[in-house]
């Protein structure tokens, strides 16, 4: 397993920590789960210490893109790459980057499904 899949694989375990504790929410890697971040991504704003800070985002972007990605693979297979500076899941229908999606969700809102986008990319990948 490559490093990269080792690294999105921890963010996932970091997401369903730090979502238990401070959005009381269990995580388990189905549609269900990525509907109940959605639900509560703009809770984040409230549920922790600095709110909606750089930091904070970046945290999310990591954790909650890993999670996404984790739950999108586990589903439709694929592999974690960095294609351009960018980490995507890949497919062989094609490839999507599951943290640019929690990133236009935590900074530009709800129009940026999570739920959607995980259906969506079901389908395709």
């Amino acid at each position: 397993m490559s490093d990269l899949a080792e690294e999105m694989k921890a963010n996932a375990l970091e997401a369903q920590r730090f979502s238990r504790k401070h959005l009381v929410l269990e995580l388990d890697f189905s549609e269900a789960s990525v509907d109940l971040i959605e639900a509560n991504a703009d809770d984040v704003e409230y549920a922790i210490k600095g709110g909606k800070s750089d930091e904070n985002v970046a945290m999310l972007v990591r954790v909650w893109g890993g999670y996404l990605g984790e739950s999108l693979r586990k589903a439709c297979g694929g592999e974690w790459v960095e294609e351009d500076g960018v980490i995507c899941l890949r497919t062989e229908k094609g490839a999507t980057s599951p943290q640019e999606q929690v990133r236009k969700r935590i900074v530009e809102g709800g129009t940026h499904h999570l739920g959607d986008y995980f259906r969506r990319m079901k389908g395709e990948l």
